[in-house]
């Protein structure tokens, strides 16, 4: 499969994964304080993922507000389609690139 069609998908996935994420933190922040945990979704590109992360609703809006920036478990990370940014307890953020990095860059 060409690189460019991969990079497609795997952002397509992941975005599908944000927005589970962002319906999560709605409904999260309806009944709890910022500072308690909830379990968001891995956003990794593999659609069949169903780890959770656990994290407060104001470390996902840290990673939400930035631009083409994903979470992901440990070893959940792809980098053929995507670089690893930084690094917390538990989970890595990574940046799609190429054909990927454009579509969130539309989409966003």
């Amino acid at each position: 499969m060409p690189n460019a069609e991969r990079e497609l998908r795997a952002a397509q996935n992941q975005l599908m994964f944000r927005s589970v994420n962002e319906r999560i933190k709605e409904l999260g922040e309806k009944v709890l304080n910022a500072v308690s945990e909830l379990d968001f979704a891995c956003e990794c590109d593999n659609p069949e993922c169903h780890s959770p992360i656990t994290m407060t609703i104001e470390q996902f809006d840290a990673i939400d507000r930035m631009d083409n920036r994903f979470m992901v478990l440990r070893g959940h990370e792809d980098l053929d389609v995507e670089d690893v940014v930084a690094e917390d307890d538990g989970y890595l953020i990574v940046a799609k690139r190429g054909a990927g990095a454009e579509l969130v860059k539309e989409l966003s």
